[in-house]
């Protein structure tokens, strides 16, 4: 069999998979970073429907969440198909109330859910102008609007899907000025990685993409660093005429390329031919499991000790849904030959695949890896390798993880399962971290202890900030809405991602995927199907937005534990704005008081506590500092 390997110098990038129902989206949304107490402000919003034919006259609903002493004065739409009013619905506020709690987008805060007068039926894509008008209450501080709109219909909200009920959030407004308020994570367009995939010759256009550091360093870096590996699933290959249609094309199940450095200088494509010439995967099953027709959708990998390392979703073709399901997870092992292909492959069945049949949902571990390994220049290291993935159900998908030593990668028997409260020995007892993820995803640790879970969620790149690789995981912040969609309504968005490996110490590199329902669109338009790349800044200036601020006179302040989770010691650190007698109580997770870890007088000043919880068992601990009136809890994790 023949290796093919095709170069280009160009410019960019990565990308993902398994799609989702496109649906509304919020095409924009303007609205003042500053308003006066007492003030009538005005929000424009640009709201569009992609699931066309809509043959049922629903009527619209919107919700906007608002600090608790804001009003709503009144609101107006205006679209090429009517023009109308929308009016305050304390019927639905009840459900979005119930299926989108607003404690969980801060304090103080409250839903306003309007209704439109008049429902529509529409054909074509559509969308609708809103013009809000909002009295601003006299609280003073940095607020976190945030918008939500679904259609006037029985089991939209509670679906939790977020193609059918998305919520943009969060758009930052301070009282009285914007300095309150800190920055918002921003993005911008990578073109560089992006023209990199935009290729006319051999490979052109694929999903399924990850990329895996040879060197085993995973962590963002200035400095040019080695080699990287990319994996691929379904692939076109062929040409593409100047008109941008495809010739002489076949798709394969997946590819690999290879980057000389974690720059988008020089890439390199590979896949394997047949005896006649023809394109074939560079995996196929051959594990004992495997059966006749299967084929291989590639996960995340890792280098360990020159050693490559892939997850791969073993699939099968069916008659009905996508026209494809999972039947199993297979661990690749392979070298790199002087060639820069694979050579000494070995395929294995792994345990990494449950289907609970009777309950209708199963897991799948491999999509998302991270190493906390001292090679892999990860801050706080300890040791282990997290592997993340999704556990399916009926209309939602939850963030599930193992860990593993890297010397025990092979040795299933040695993995281990969070299960809520300790790691475990069962996949089936696989603890649901948090909901709403996509099929594909990354967890990326941060220096400043966060750590960052990037993923898609309807046609917008989203992200979850959290406090220890098992979370607990905040709030979605939507970063980036992704324009590919508006030029076709076939056209969808899945599977978003962060490469640390590929990305400088203060810009993230994130992709996406691009793909469309109809299959003859990727034959007329070739630059639908490949990966798009944006930056999200990661410097010191970005901030989380999961709080809001507010201006007080003197503040006390009980800050995140760190490291967290930790073992066995960590640090907690508060502050204090006047002489006050402090209490800092240990609590476990039933509530129990298990320790005083503090009662003394403290002056005015930042105070650190060095904290050794050695006597302690792995689990979920609370610790709550009070002083006078002040009362706060935060959550700590120690892992053994």
């Amino acid at each position: 069999m023949n290796v093919i390997k095709i170069k280009y110098i160009i410019f960019a990038l990565t990308i993902i998979m398994l799609p989702q129902l496109s649906g509304c989206l919020f095409e924009s949304v303007r609205q003042p970073t500053s308003a006066q107490p007492g003030e009538i402000i005005d929000v424009s919003l640009v709201i569009t429907d992609n699931l066309v034919p809509e043959p049922n006259a629903h009527k619209g609903i919107l919700g906007i969440i608002v600090p608790e002493d804001w009003d709503f004065e009144s609101a107006t739409y205006s679209s090429a198909i009517g023009n109308g009013i929308l009016n305050i619905s304390p019927e639905w506020k009840d459900s979005v109330d119930l299926y989108y709690p607003v404690a969980q987008y801060g304090s103080n805060m409250k839903w306003i859910v309007l209704i439109s007068d008049i429902g529509y039926t529409y054909t074509n894509v559509t969308s609708f102008n809103v013009n809000l008008k909002l009295k601003v209450g006299q609280t003073l501080g940095c607020f976190n609007l945030g918008y939500l709109t679904t259609k006037a219909t029985s089991g939209l909200i509670s679906s939790g899907n977020s193609s059918w009920v998305p919520i943009s959030y969060p758009h930052p407004i301070g009282v009285p000025d914007s300095n309150l308020c800190g920055s918002v994570y921003e993005t911008s367009k990578a073109d560089e990685w992006t023209n990199l995939l935009d290729t006319n010759h051999g490979w052109t256009g694929s999903d399924g993409i990850y990329s895996i550091p040879l060197n085993e360093f995973e962590a963002p870096s200035d400095n040019p660093a080695g080699k990287q590996l990319i994996v691929f699933s379904d692939t076109f290959i062929g040409d593409v005429d100047s008109t941008g249609k495809r010739l002489n094309t076949k798709m394969v199940n997946n590819t690999l390329a290879l980057l000389q450095s974690n720059t988008p200088d020089s890439i390199e494509f590979f896949w394997r031919k047949n005896a006649n010439n023809t394109p074939v995967s560079v995996f196929v099953p051959e594990t004992p499991n495997a059966h006749t027709g299967d084929w291989y959708w590639l996960m995340d990998g890792i280098s360990l000790n020159d050693t490559i390392y892939v997850f791969a979703l073993r699939m099968n073709g069916t008659s009905g849904g996508l026209g494809f399901e999972v039947n199993g997870v297979a661990l690749l092992k392979f070298n790199l030959d002087d060639e820069n292909f694979i050579k000494n492959v070995q395929q294995f069945d792994t345990p990494l695949y449950y289907k609970d049949t009777t309950a209708n949902w199963d897991i799948v571990l491999g999509q998302a890896i991270m190493p906390m390994t001292n090679v892999s220049g990860n801050p706080f290291p300890d040791g282990y390798i997290y592997v993340y993935g999704p556990r399916s159900g009926a209309s939602d998908k939850e963030l599930v993880a193992a860990r593993v030593l890297p010397e025990n990668i092979e040795d299933f028997e040695k993995w281990q399962y969070w299960n809520g409260t300790d790691w475990g020995s069962e996949i089936k007892d696989c603890a649901t971290l948090t909901k709403g993820i996509s099929q594909e995803f990354s967890v990326t640790p941060l220096t400043n202890g966060k750590f960052l879970l990037v993923f898609q969620t309807g046609n917008s790149v989203a992200l979850l900030e959290g406090e220890s690789p098992l979370g607990p995981f905040g709030i979605t912040q939507t970063i980036y809405n992704c324009p590919e969609v508006l030029i076709d309504p076939d056209i969808f968005i899945y599977n978003a991602k962060a490469h640390p490996n590929l990305s400088g110490k203060e810009k993230l590199l994130i992709s996406y995927n691009v793909n469309s329902y109809s299959f003859t669109d990727h034959f007329v338009n070739a630059d639908i199907y490949r990966p798009r790349f944006i930056y999200l800044s990661t410097s010191d200036t970005a901030t989380s937005v999961n709080e809001n601020k507010e201006i007080l006179p003197g503040n006390f302040c009980l800050n995140q534990n760190y490291p967290n989770p930790f073992n066995p010691s960590t640090k907690i650190t508060f502050r204090v704005p006047k002489e006050s007698i402090v209490s800092i109580k240990l609590y476990n997770a039933l509530g129990e008081m298990i320790s005083e870890i503090l009662n003394k007088n403290c002056k005015p000043g930042n105070y650190e506590i060095n904290y050794n919880a050695s006597w302690l068992s792995s689990g979920i601990y609370f610790y709550k500092m009070e002083a006078g009136e002040f009362m706060k809890t935060r959550k700590m994790i120690l892992i053994k």
